[in-house]
C-alpha cells in the first residue's frame, strides 16, 4: 500500500510541477486571451467527455475485475467513437444558430475540442483498464510519460516552430495523448491474451451504464461549475478575466492532485475487495492523510505574496493570488469530497455521489448568478467554494450513517501523523 501511495503521489506530485511550467509557459508566451481560449477549449472537451467516460470511464476500474476485459475494451471502443460522432452532429446542429454556437465554442476550435475528446478517452481507457487490475506502478509509467511528452512538446511548439497562440497548447495536448497510447496498448495486449472469460457484450454494455451514468452524472458539478464560471466571466469581464481565473485554477489544480492520487490507490484496493470493514477503515485513514496534506500545502500556497505572482506570471496576472484565496475552502473540500466519492463507487454505491452534485448543482447556478456578475472571478471561486461545501455536508451524513463514523474519527491522531512521517521519510530516500 505505501509503495503504491508513493509511487502515485510521486507521480503527481510530477504532473503538478508540470501543469505549473506549463501555466508559467502560457502566461509568459502566449498571453491571458490565448489562455482564456485554451481553458474554454479544455472544459468543452471536458463536458463532452462526461457522455464519453459513462462506459469508458472510472467504470472500468470497477468492472475490470469482474468483467472480461476483451469484452469491455469492444463496449468502451464503441462507445468512444460514436459519442464522438454524436458531438460532430450536435456541433453542426448549433452552427446553424451562430450568436449561440460561439458562446459554447471558441470559434475555429470545433474541429480541435473533439481530437481533445478522442485521444484523451482512448489514453485512459488505458489507464482505468490498468488501475482495475491494481498496477499502479504501469498506471504511473503512462501517467509520467503523459505529462512528460506534453511539457516537452509545448517547448518544441513555443521555441522550435515560434507558436505563440492557443494552439501551442492544443497541439501539445494532443501529443501528451499519443505518446503514452502505444505502450498503454502494449501493457493491455498482455492481460487480453491471457484471458479465459468471455462475457456477452450487450450485458456488459448494460450493466456498465447503469455503474457509469451515475458516476459521471455526479461529476457534473464540477464541470457546469468551471464552465458556467467561464462563461459569466467572459460576458461581464471579458476573455482575459477567464485567462486569469483559469490561471488561478491550475495552480489549485496542482493541490487537488495530493487526493486524486491517494484516493486513485484507495479505489484499486476497495473495488479489489469485498470487506466493508476494509473499505471503511481504509477510506478514514486516508481521509485524514488527503486533508492534512492538502491543507499543509495550501498553507504554504496562500502565504506567497501577490509579488511574487506578478514577478512569475507576469503583471497581467497578479490577481491570481485572490483566486487561489478564495478558492481554498473549495480545495479542501475537494479533497474529502475524492475520498469519500470513490468510497462510495468502489463499495458499488455511486447514487450518493450523484445525490451530493445535484445539490451542488443547485447550489452553484443561484451562487454563480449571484456572486460572478458583481465580483467577477473573485465571485466565480467563492461559488466554487460554497457548492463544494454542500456536497461534502451531504457524504459525510451519509457516510456516518452508512459506517457508524464518528466525527471525532476522522480528527488526525498519533498513528495519521506516524503515517506521515514514515510516507515522508520513505519519499527523501528514492
Amino acid at each position: 500500500m505505501l509503495k503504491k501511495l508513493l509511487g502515485t503521489s510521486g507521480t503527481r506530485v510530477f504532473s503538478a510541477i508540470v501543469s505549473f511550467l506549463i501555466l508559467l509557459l502560457a502566461t509568459n508566451k502566449l498571453g491571458k486571451e490565448a489562455w482564456g481560449i485554451a481553458a474554454f477549449v479544455v472544459v468543452d472537451a471536458s463536458v463532452i467527455l462526461l457522455l464519453v467516460e459513462m462506459l469508458a470511464g472510472s467504470g472500468l476500474v470497477y468492472f475490470t475485475p469482474r468483467k472480461s476485459i476483451r469484452t469491455l475494451l469492444k463496449v468502451a471502443y464503441t462507445w468512444i467513437f460514436v459519442m464522438v460522432l454524436v458531438a460532430y452532429f450536435l456541433f453542426q446542429l448549433l452552427a446553424l444558430f451562430p450568436s449561440i454556437y460561439t458562446e459554447i465554442i471558441p470559434e475555429g476550435y470545433a474541429c480541435d475540442i473533439l481530437v481533445v475528446v478522442l485521444l484523451n478517452a482512448l489514453h485512459f481507457v488505458n489507464l482505468n483498464v490498468l488501475l482495475g487490475k491494481g498496477k499502479v506502478k504501469q498506471y504511473n509509467i503512462l501517467f509520467f510519460v503523459q505529462f512528460a511528452t506534453q511539457l516537452l512538446a509545448m517547448l518544441f511548439f513555443i521555441y522550435v516552430l515560434d507558436m505563440h497562440d492557443a494552439y501551442a497548447f492544443i497541439y501539445a495536448l494532443y501529443t501528451s495523448f499519443l505518446a503514452p497510447m502505444l505502450p498503454g496498448l502494449v501493457f493491455l495486449y498482455g492481460f487480453v491474451k491471457k484471458e479465459q472469460k468471455k462475457d456477452k457484450f450487450f450485458e456488459t454494455f448494460k450493466e456498465s451504464i447503469r455503474f457509469g451514468v451515475v458516476i459521471q452524472l455526479s461529476s457534473l458539478v464540477s464541470i457546469i461549475n468551471r464552465r458556467l464560471s467561464l462563461f459569466i466571466i467572459n460576458k461581464y469581464n471579458g476573455i482575459g478575466s477567464v485567462g486569469v481565473y483559469n490561471s488561478g485554477v491550475q495552480i489549485t489544480e496542482g493541490l487537488k492532485l495530493i487526493a486524486q492520487s491517494i484516493a486513485l490507490v484507495q479505489f484499486s484496493s476497495i473495488s479489489n475487495s469485498n470487506s466493508h470493514s476494509y473499505a471503511v477503515r481504509l477510506t478514514v485513514q486516508l481521509m485524514k492523510l488527503a486533508t492534512i496534506l492538502t491543507a499543509l500545502a495550501l498553507l504554504v500556497l496562500i502565504s506567497v505574496p501577490r509579488s511574487v505572482f506578478e514577478f512569475v506570471f507576469s503583471k497581467d496576472f497578479g490577481e491570481i493570488k485572490l483566486v487561489i484565496v478564495t478558492l481554498a475552502p473549495a480545495v479542501l473540500c475537494i479533497a474529502a469530497n475524492n475520498i469519500f466519492s470513490h468510497f462510495f463507487s468502489g463499495i458499488n454505491k455511486p447514487q450518493h455521489n450523484l445525490i451530493g452534485s445535484i445539490i451542488g448543482f443547485f447550489v452553484t447556478i443561484p451562487a454563480a448568478l449571484l456572486l460572478i456578475p458583481n465580483y467577477g472571478f473573485i465571485g466565480a471561486g467563492l461559488t466554487t467554494s460554497i457548492t463544494f461545501f454542500a456536497v461534502i455536508v451531504y457524504q459525510w451524513v451519509v457516510f456516518r450513517k452508512m459506517t457508524q463514523t464518528r466525527f471525532v474519527d476522522l480528527i488526525p491522531d498519533k498513528s495519521d501523523w506516524k503515517l506521515l512521517v514514515l510516507l515522508s521519510k520513505q519519499m527523501l530516500r528514492k
